[in-house]
């Protein structure tokens, strides 16, 4: 397991990606939800959000890569383009760009502002390309220039 978030060496199958893209998803509500009942909507919860989130590019490159691998594409540019707009839209988030007092609200809440949504639909349409590259499409099934077929 480790070396499947950990090295961007060979090709993994969509099963041993969907195992990597789970405990991911399982460690980031758990950890998220912790600095949300700890911390709430302060610039330290979002700024511990945030560096969390960067910290998280490596082991999302190292499945990318490996699965991208198994199609006989280079990784990059393009998970390059599947990271992006999701960190940006994190940037957005922890820094409040873009954002707007709720109308009738005297308690300072906020909500996100244009630069937010844009940026969240983008971030929505490239997932659903990533979603279907990286996690439906099969892999070569014989061997290409990042290796064999993994067993």
């Amino acid at each position: 397991m480790q070396d499947l978030l950990t090295s961007f060496d060979g090709r993994i199958r969509r099963g041993q990606y969907w195992l990597g893209v789970i405990v991911l998803i399982v460690a980031v509500v758990i950890v998220f939800g912790l600095i949300s009942v700890l911390f709430g909507e302060s610039l330290f919860g979002r700024l511990l959000t945030l560096l969390i989130t960067l910290g998280l590019i490596y082991p999302w490159l190292a499945l990318g890569t490996k699965r991208l691998a198994d199609r006989g594409q280079p990784p990059m540019p393009k998970l390059a383009i599947f990271i992006a707009p999701g960190l940006l839209l994190t940037l957005i988030d922890t820094f409040r760009i873009g954002y707007r007092p709720v109308p009738g609200f005297a308690g300072g809440e906020m909500m996100p502002g244009m630069p937010s949504m844009v940026i969240g639909l983008i971030s929505f349409g490239v997932g659903i390309w990533a979603l279907i590259e990286l996690g439906i499409l099969k892999g070569d099934p014989e061997p290409n220039a990042y290796g064999p077929p993994p067993a």
